[in-house]
Formats: structure tokens, sequence, C-alpha cells
């Protein structure tokens, strides 16, 4: 009995250390998991919260090194805007004159009381069409012509609420290079392993996407990208330029296609 239960457990170990190198993408995204990013933000009251949220020494969040220091980097947010769609831009400061984008949460507001949301991991980090959305804010609706779809609305999450709230003031994080508030402490990133078991619980309520659903907020976002040329010179970044669609696992990634969820 006992050298059973030792071949069990150790089955199921090794059955979670399998799933857990497919869900690697074999990039730099690797080092920022955007499910855990998405749940941060919808449990967030505010956009200083929430970037707070992902910088919390006690969370790590994040696992992400771009300027190569030996220390995890300070995640800034920075609000691109026009009227209800929004893009929310993840970026660190690599050095004094760089930036480099890692991910966008896009939003548009497609009714009174109906906002759909994605977040997009930067295709320099993350391959081509890294798209993550909520898994359990996905309804399916009907319209007044008969028309039926499956839409995203998270309008009552704290955050969405706030942005869309007639008190909002366009957020661009005040911080700099080698300038944080107080409380943040870096830290030294862990191996992708032991990273990944201690965020990996956020993907039971997030999924992959293989549709676009705010295309609106994705080209407002493209119109302020902005990529450092030193991050081309990460060990890893060849793995997401030189192979777009590589997933990790031999997989190929999701093809996106771009619908109107104005119903």
């Amino acid at each position: 009995m006992k050298w059973n239960m030792i071949l069990l457990a150790g089955a199921l170990f090794s059955a979670f250390y399998v799933k857990a190198e497919e869900d690697s993408l074999g990039v730099i995204g690797d080092d920022l998991d955007l499910y855990a990013v998405l749940n941060a933000f919808k449990i967030s009251d505010d956009i200083e919260s929430f970037e707070k949220a992902i910088n919390d020494p006690e969370a790590k969040i994040s696992n992400l090194d771009l300027d190569e220091n030996g220390e995890v980097d300070y995640l800034k947010v920075i609000d691109n805007s026009e009227g209800d769609v929004h893009a929310l831009v993840i970026q660190v400061d690599v050095s004094e004159t760089e930036s480099q984008d890692v991910a966008v949460i896009e939003l548009e507001k497609t009714g009174d009381e109906n906002v759909t949301v994605q977040i997009v991991g930067d295709e320099d980090l993350y391959g081509a069409d890294y798209i993550v959305e909520p898994l359990t804010d996905v309804v399916n609706v009907k319209s007044l012509h008969g028309a039926t779809g499956l839409v995203i609305n998270v309008w009552i999450w704290p955050s969405v609420r706030f942005i869309y709230g007639p008190k909002y003031v366009r957020w661009v994080s005040p911080w700099k290079f080698r300038s944080h508030p107080v409380w943040f402490k870096p830290w030294k990133p862990t191996t992708w392993r032991v990273y990944h078991t201690h965020n990996h619980r956020h993907h039971a309520y997030f999924h992959r996407a293989t549709v676009r659903r705010c295309a609106t907020a994705h080209a407002l976002y493209r119109r302020h990208r902005v990529v450092s040329a030193r991050v081309h010179h990460h060990p890893r970044y060849r793995g997401a330029q030189g192979h777009p669609h590589h997933t990790g696992g031999g997989r190929e990634e999701m093809s996106v296609t771009v619908i109107d969820t104005d119903l």
C-alpha cells in the first residue's frame, strides 16, 4: 500500500509538470502571467491600487526582469483613452531613456452597463495574438434583430466601474526608472516552474481567446505602442520573434478573429 501511494504521488507530480510545460510559452512572457494580472485588475478598486497589486512584493504576480539586473521590474500602468475606449498599458522602464510595453488591458463600452475586456501580451514578449479574457463573464445574448453571440460583460468589476465613473481622471503612472514607491521592494526572479505554480490558480477563471473583441481599443493601443531595442537582446527574445506561433509543448498558436460585439 505504501509503495502504491508513492507511485501514485509520483504519477500525479509528473502529470502536473507535463501540464505546466504545456502552459509555458518558451518566451519572455512566461515571466508575467496575464491570467494573474487580469485577476488583479478584476478585484482592484481603481487603477492606482491595480498598479500596486501587480507590483506587490508579497503577491509576486510578476517574475519579469527585462533590464537583466537580477531584480523583478516595476510595472507601470498608463491609460490611453478616447471616449469610452481604454487601453491600459502595462510598461517597464528598462533604462532612463527606453521603455517596453509588456501587455495592454483593452476596454470597450458597448452599452449603458456593458463593458468588454481582454488583456493582450505584447508580441515582442508573448508572440502574436496572445489574448486572455474572463471565462465566467461570457454570456450568450440575443439582439433585437434575433442575432445571438457571446459577449463579455465586466461592468460589475470595481475597477471598470471606477474607470467609467464621473470622477475618473486618466491614469498615468508617476513613477520612472529607478524611481519607485517606498513600499516597492524588488525581489529576485524565481525559476519558471516555481513562479507558474504560485500563479496557476488564476487560470481557472480566465482562458485564451480566439476572438479579438476590442478591435477599437487595440487600434488605439497600436498608435501608442512603445518598444525597446534593449529587449531585442534579451536571451529569450528570439523565442517570441523567431517563432511567432510558438506556445511551448509543440502547439501552434490559435488564430484570432475580430468581431463586432455591438449586437
